[in-house]
């Protein structure tokens, strides 16, 4: 007699994942090809974008980032949008006074007085948990930064790497030394009279170039803080990495990685072409978003 053989049994795929699957394939096929030429454009177009960083020019930073018509836009509309994001009364108040303790006569010596009387009782907690305290601190202002809904997003992950590194690499003594920190503290006071600024009403009259110029000013006075420490982050760009992880049409991605002190300050970018130049997307995204609603 002869035995008939069992048909090999055939699974089938779930309805679900079929539409799923062919949703996949369909989204790969439209995606448009590597352009070697678009690619190796957006990695330059990112290198400029951190050497206006690295001058400082803030006003030219700011055009790197921004398509002309967007950045013409944000220069007219500059004090209907300053006073769009103006800060809450008691955040005027609390800058206000802050302004005041770093431009007043003798701020320096006032500071390493009062930061003396805080740190003194706090020497032995300071030696035992100053990695609980470096965590804490590092969350407190990521926290910020994350926040803040007048930066990008590439600019919150920027400022989020720079927190984590400095603050990974950052000892006790920095806190302890008496000398070093008057250096910081001398370094800190000379960059808030530079800056020129009466008051928080003060910033928000300022007009675009105004505001970028003092701006420019205060990046300058924060990588002079940083020497301080032994962290030159202009000599770190000097060693910038660039890399586009991915590029398709008008769209891509970078990863930026330069060394600052003893760590590496890592971040990615999301970039968009108009007219030949890449831009950073996420600002365009934040301007069309927020800025240019009436």
């Amino acid at each position: 007699m002869f035995r008939l053989s069992k048909a090999p049994r055939v699974r089938l795929i779930p309805h679900k994942s079929v539409w799923l699957l062919a949703a996949l394939l369909l989204l790969s096929a439209c995606r448009a090809p590597w352009d070697e030429a678009k690619a190796r454009k957006a990695q330059a177009d990112a290198r400029q974008i951190m050497a206006s960083l690295q001058a400082p020019d803030m006003a030219r930073y700011r055009e790197l980032t921004l398509p002309p018509k967007q950045r013409a836009e944000l220069e007219l509309r500059w004090p209907e949008i300053r006073k769009k994001f103006a800060l809450e009364q008691k955040q005027q108040a609390s800058f206000n006074k802050l302004l005041v303790r770093f431009t007043e006569p003798q701020a320096e010596a006032h500071l390493q007085r009062d930061l003396n009387a805080k740190i003194k009782p706090l020497k032995s907690e300071i030696d035992s948990k100053w990695p609980l305290m470096q965590a804490s601190l590092t969350l407190l202002l990521q926290g910020w930064i994350s926040t803040n809904n007048q930066l990008s997003q590439a600019e919150k992950d920027h400022g989020k790497a720079l927190v984590h590194a400095v603050i990974a690499q950052m000892p006790p003594e920095w806190l302890q030394d008496k000398d070093l920190r008057q250096r910081a503290f001398e370094q800190m006071v000379a960059t808030a009279r530079s800056v020129e600024v009466r008051d928080y009403q003060h910033v928000n009259q300022l007009d675009f170039v105004q505001f970028h110029r003092k701006l420019t000013i205060f990046t300058s006075g924060l990588k002079e803080l940083g020497k301080v420490y032994g962290l030159d982050w202009n000599a770190g760009q000097e060693k910038l990495q660039v890399k586009v992880l991915e590029q398709s049409g008008n769209r891509a991605k970078v990863q930026f990685r330069y060394p600052l002190g003893q760590k590496w300050v890592e971040f990615t970018m999301d970039l968009i072409e108009h007219d030949g130049q890449w831009y950073d997307a996420s600002a365009l995204k934040l301007f069309e978003d927020k800025l240019s609603r009436r």
